[in-house]
């Protein structure tokens, strides 16, 4: 199929020390995504992004910011805020940070985008 993958991890997480934080996460994939595009010479037209649950915000984040070829999410969120808003209550909301608020990055990505959820 000649199809290459290049997985990001989190910050903190398995082999990747360092800090977990939403601005971390937010300058890796788009450090990612540039070493892919400018120094490999990698095609925008040829990069798919891909991010799974949590990592439908760093994704989305990025396809908004860049012109990739195609954002794919499976099990993605509006934010995570009003996750926990309609789970756990309004008041319950305000306790947890709303990075990557997916909703508000979706009028600036566009390339055709895939939903996956269920």
């Amino acid at each position: 199929m000649q199809v290459h993958v290049l997985a990001v991890e989190y910050p903190g997480y398995g082999v990747y020390k360092g800090d977990s934080s939403a601005s971390q996460i937010a300058l890796d994939a788009t450090n990612v995504y540039d070493y892919l595009n400018v120094v490999l010479g990698v095609d925008e037209s040829s990069i798919i992004l891909f991010g799974r649950s949590i990592g439908s915000g760093p994704a989305s984040l990025v396809a908004s910011q860049k012109n990739p070829c195609a954002l794919l999410l499976m099990s993605a969120f509006k934010s995570i805020r009003d996750i926990v808003s309609e789970k756990a209550g309004q008041y319950a909301s305000y306790a947890i940070s709303d990075h990557f608020r997916n909703i508000d990055l979706m009028p600036s990505v566009r390339c055709p985008t895939f939903f996956v959820h269920g």
